[in-house]
């Protein structure tokens, strides 16, 4: 860890993400599953004076056993990533029918928003039933924010995938202005200087409000640049970075490999920080699925 990484605490990580990124919504995401139904958030059985309200994990404690698995039939979305890597190999070794389930297939989705819409119509519909995700994704789905008719799709986070494993990487013409983890003063000038000839840094990310959206935002905003008004913004699907870097469309993005090593192993450009550096250990990409009907 360096020095400018212990100096930001996850609480300011948090903060300093932006309004965009609302702290709430990140630690629930980060923390498991959307509220059961029957959770009181102000008087009733959680009041002052009353038993606690029931949590995520309350409530599943108490849900009725059910013998055996109660499905043998899964379609799971992922995003060409080492992030997807998980339910890839589970796949092909055989774990997922080794535990009984027997038909699961695991879906490649051309990017974030297919698959968000994808598990809003689910299987049954020719979609999926969940996946791979950013964080806080499932939860933005459970809530309703992100889905086409801001209908809530209960989601829940059963594994995660992995912590870590992203990186800000940097256009090759920028190399040399001092674009790295910390930007000194003069990088700080340069990036404002580009604003002011017309010609502002854009900084891309995969999906609003994911994670590396988060990350992007971060990084610029403990820098000292604004990242609502220093910088233009851009949302690119994780593999049109590369050949929108070559065509110089953007000069900055947020995504996790193959893409920032691509970047730098074809000298398109170079990385400036690694979100393990901003912090350590940190909660990336998870399992969730969409909850479904015990009728069903």
């Amino acid at each position: 860890m360096t020095k400018f990484s212990e100096n930001f605490s996850r609480r300011k990580f948090i903060v300093t993400a932006g309004a965009s990124a609302v702290s709430s919504i990140l630690l629930k995401g980060c923390l498991g599953n959307p509220p059961e139904p029957g959770g009181t958030a102000d008087g009733g059985a959680g009041g002052a004076g009353g038993a606690p309200a029931a949590t995520s994990a309350v409530a599943v404690a108490n849900e009725k056993r059910v013998e055996g698995i109660e499905s043998t039939k899964i379609t799971l979305g992922y995003i060409p990533i080492v992030e997807s890597a998980p339910l890839i190999i589970a796949q092909e070794k055989g774990f997922f029918a080794k535990y009984g389930m027997v038909d699961v297939k695991v879906a490649k989705q051309a990017n974030w928003g297919s698959a968000r819409d994808n598990v809003e119509i689910g299987s049954a519909g020719g979609g999926i039933d969940g996946g791979q995700w950013q964080m806080p994704m499932p939860y933005l789905i459970s809530k309703g924010l992100i889905t086409k008719n801001k209908a809530g799709i209960p989601m829940y986070v059963l594994l995660q995938l992995n912590t870590q494993g992203n990186g800000i990487a940097i256009a090759a013409k920028h190399e040399g202005k001092g674009l790295g983890l910390k930007l000194e003063k003069s990088a700080q000038d340069y990036i404002l200087g580009l604003k002011k000839a017309g010609t502002p840094f854009k900084a891309a990310y995969t999906f609003p409000k994911a994670n590396q959206d988060l990350w992007i935002r971060y990084w610029l905003a403990a820098n000292g640049i604004n990242p609502d008004v220093d910088v233009e913004l851009l949302t690119v699907p994780a593999a049109q970075t590369v050949a929108n870097m070559k065509t110089g469309s953007m000069d900055g993005f947020s995504t996790g490999d193959p893409w920032p090593l691509r970047i730098v192993k074809e000298k398109i450009g170079f990385l400036s920080a690694l979100t393990a550096e901003i912090w350590k250990g940190h909660p990336e990409e998870y399992l969730a699925i969409r909850a479904v009907s015990r009728n069903n």
